[in-house]
């Protein structure tokens, strides 16, 4: 194998268990050695590293294994591995394998990772570490270490691996291939099974972008109802232009050729994947020839046609690049008349409709688990995009027992011949038993024939000591009370949707948080993981205690309801989870958001607010700036001071950063079961300077709404976890102040809309 353009001196490189100790002369002979290759490459030489820095941890004294002492670990493609037929080049790519001969131990595998995934196995399965994420590891007290003659091997079952997070630290790459995935990672973690330019989805807009095209050539992009509309958030490809169809191509080439540029320098292999995929969004094309086309093959067959037709020329110059594309919202349907995919296109499946709380073998999920069979059938590369948390925002984290059923979910996979997998998991600081369940994912990705209820057994043995029994019993506890109530947790619930967690439940579930604390009390760091296992029941009663500020003539205040407990659970969140946040990146920035939102809660923001004059008289619902939520890009909307405001705080929004933020200003109320507005209104003109009060619309609230404002709907009001509100019609109200060139002609600089208040008025 090459090198990959890195090049180290000819000596041979030699690790010992004194180089990580002391010295040889105080420990005595040293019980092991740790060498590899000549002309180490760089993932052998950090496999090495990782060896001896744990062996250095674990073992103090003897180190037997098959009898033998004076161990020598044979590490990568050493001659040992030369002997046997055990090079890297004679394993399937990403094989591990861990072998003894006499007291020569080889660890080696297929391609640029497979050495590392033996050492990690190694050091996993007979040394006893444990990394439960990038920043908790366990490692068992130094000591002896006595093993049987070694003869293990495995290679994972699914080729492209991958949990996605969205706070990770500086040696991510690190952590991923200690745990097996293999989406990112430089020379020295093996390279990576990983995406070339421009993205790794919705990729439609990187290909033929809209601001640059639009203006000169609208036939390129989609005909949506009567208008041309192009753009990530706005529209598509016509994906039956011939001229499009050229055009990404020569793009894609052009990628292609960057990518194995990058490579080279970099000294990695290069990317196999190139994404080709629709926007993020469902303004499809309409013209006369789309319509067609959808007619006869269906939306996906429509797309995978034009993929397939870039594929076919992309395979005459690079045979090993495959093409990935979306079967996800309006293409997540198998092709109609024949149509399947090219056999180096990638369809990656999205699921966004199922229960994330029940099996995918339940009836609830009967669709999606058809879904994943029939795409099967039509493509011989087929990817899945899941997820494992909630997205709504401020109920990330929420309790729900999904672990139970993560086994029957990825041997659906393998048996339906999913090759790679991509998980979306983020946030490890706030996800519901994130540990627990990441512990799942990447072990049953290897081998999603392992007994998932024994892993999660494992788990709360080793991850919380004497208290794991009590938490699991909580995790079957929930599992028992959502089948007995049908829940049904979605990707984006409303706060209604824990509802089948009920005060008795909640009261239930406390004892047994409480008998596990007790469990571990000695113990600080046991105690930590016990008191963070609680974190989703414990924020459940937060919000179920946020207030609702009603204004009312005869009797005005906020009305909270306090729900058991609420008073320890407000001291363990308020001393407790800031510490749990601490080590990830932007961590106080991180704190100070999940302070907010709890602070909510327990009434600490909400001081007596001004009375509008045009309202006094008025029986109405108040959400100021503070209950506003964001869901535009990365500072696009902020929270901030603002004093021109009577409630002192406001949700800026930069309009500059969208056409949608431009007039009329609009807003509305979104049914999410329904999939309806419960009713909508636009402002077409600016009032004046300042706040002024702006009528959007009458709307009938139900407990699935949500309430929307501007075009883009970046700012909103989960009216739905308001229980009070439900069932009631009422007038929505936004103070707005417009500010900057976009809304006052002759102002300079940039373009902001503020919200500081809504008010929903009752009849």
């Amino acid at each position: 194998m090459k090198s990959n353009g890195m090049s180290f001196s000819p000596m041979r490189c030699v690790f010992t268990a004194a180089f990580f100790t002391f010295s040889a002369s105080v420990l005595g002979a040293a019980p092991y050695t740790v060498s590899g290759p000549e002309n180490a490459k760089p993932h052998e030489r950090t496999a090495m590293e990782e060896l001896s820095a744990y062996l250095g941890k674990r073992v103090a004294g003897t180190l037997r294994i098959g009898g033998q002492e004076g161990i020598v670990f044979r590490v990568g493609d050493t001659e040992l591995a030369k002997r046997n037929g055990l090079l890297s080049s004679q394993l399937p790519e990403e094989k591990w394998v861990i072998r003894s001969f006499g007291n020569e131990v080889l660890l080696n595998g297929g391609g640029p990772r497979g050495a590392l995934f033996a050492v990690y196995h190694f050091l996993e399965d007979y040394c006893g570490v444990r990394w439960w994420s990038e920043f908790e590891e366990d490692v068992p007290a130094p000591g002896a270490l006595e093993l049987n003659a070694l003869d293990a091997q495995g290679k994972p079952a699914f080729a492209f691996r991958d949990i996605y997070r969205e706070q990770v630290g500086s040696d991510a790459a690190r952590f991923e291939r200690r745990t097996r995935l293999n989406a990112r990672g430089g020379a020295k973690f093996g390279g990576a099974f990983t995406f070339g330019p421009p993205n790794f989805c919705h990729t439609f807009d990187d290909y033929l972008n809209a601001d640059k095209y639009m203006k000169d050539h609208p036939e390129w992009f989609s005909l949506h109802k009567g208008k041309r509309v192009g753009g990530q958030r706005q529209g598509q490809l016509c994906l039956t232009n011939p001229e499009v169809r050229e055009k990404v191509l020569e793009r894609m080439l052009a990628y292609i050729q960057q990518g194995n540029a990058e490579a080279e320098k970099n000294g990695v292999e290069p990317p196999r994947i190139y994404d080709l995929s629709h926007n993020d969004n469902q303004s499809y094309c309409e013209c006369d020839r789309c319509k067609e086309a959808a007619e006869k093959y269906g939306l996906s067959g429509v797309n995978l046609n034009f993929v397939n037709a870039v594929a076919g020329a992309i395979a005459k110059k690079y045979p090993n690049v495959l093409l990935c594309t979306w079967a996800y919202q309006y293409t997540q349907d198998v092709p109609k008349g024949g149509v399947r995919a090219a056999d180096n296109v990638i369809v990656r499946l999205c699921d966004t409709d199922s229960n994330q709380i029940s099996s995918i073998a339940e009836p609830d999920n009967r669709a999606y688990y058809d879904r994943v069979v029939a795409w099967s059938k039509v493509t011989k590369h087929l990817f899945v995009w899941d997820y494992a948390i909630t997205f709504s925002k401020g109920l990330t984290g929420l309790p729900f027992p999904s672990e139970f059923h993560y086994g029957d979910l990825f041997r659906h996979y393998r048996d339906n011949h999913v090759s790679g997998i991509f998980w979306e998991h983020e946030h490890p600081y706030l996800t519901d038993l994130w540990e627990l369940k990441f512990f799942l994912e990447r072990k049953l990705m290897e081998d999603p024939d392992l007994d998932c209820n024994r892993l999660i057994e494992q788990f709360m043995r080793e991850y919380y000591g004497p208290a794991g029994q009590h938490i699991l019993a909580y995790r079957k506890y929930l599992d028992r009370i959502r089948r007995e109530k049908k829940a049904f947790v979605s990707w984006f619930p409303q706060l209604s949707a824990f509802d089948y967690i009920d005060d008795e439940n909640v009261a239930a579930c406390n004892r047994m948080l409480d008998a596990a604390e007790a469990a571990v009390a000695g113990n600080d760091r046991l105690l930590a993981r016990a008191r963070h296992a609680r974190q989703g029941l414990d924020r459940l009663i937060c919000l179920r205690s946020c207030p609702v500020i009603l204004h009312d003539p005869a009797q005005k205040g906020i009305v909270v309801k306090k729900v058991p407990g609420f008073d320890a659970v407000k001291a363990r969140l308020t001393t407790d989870w800031p510490k749990w946040i601490r080590p990830y990146p932007n961590s106080e920035n991180l704190i100070k958001v999940e302070m907010d939102r709890l602070a909510k809660a327990w009434c600490s923001v909400v001081s007596p607010l001004p009375v509008p004059e045009r309202f006094q008289n008025n029986r109405y619902y108040d959400f100021p700036a503070f209950f506003l939520s964001s869901h535009g890009k990365p500072g696009q909307e902020i929270l901030v001071d603002d004093p021109e405001s009577p409630v002192g705080r406001a949700m800026r929004t930069s309009a500059d950063m969208s056409h949608y933020f431009k007039l009329p200003f609009a807003g509305g109320v979104y049914d999410e079961k329904t999939k309806r507005n419960q009713g909508s209104g636009e402002c077409a003109e600016v009032q004046g300077d300042g706040y002024r009060w702006y009528h959007i619309c009458k709307a009938k609230f139900t407990p699935t709404s949500y309430l929307w404002l501007t075009r883009a709907w970046t700012t909103q009001v989960r009216t739905g976890n308001y229980r009070e509100l439900s069932g009631k019609e009422m007038d929505v109200w936004a103070s707005v102040k417009f500010t900057g060139p976009m809304f006052r002609p002759g102002a300079t600089g940039k373009s902001y809309i503020w919200i500081d208040r809504v008010l929903l008025v009752l009849p």
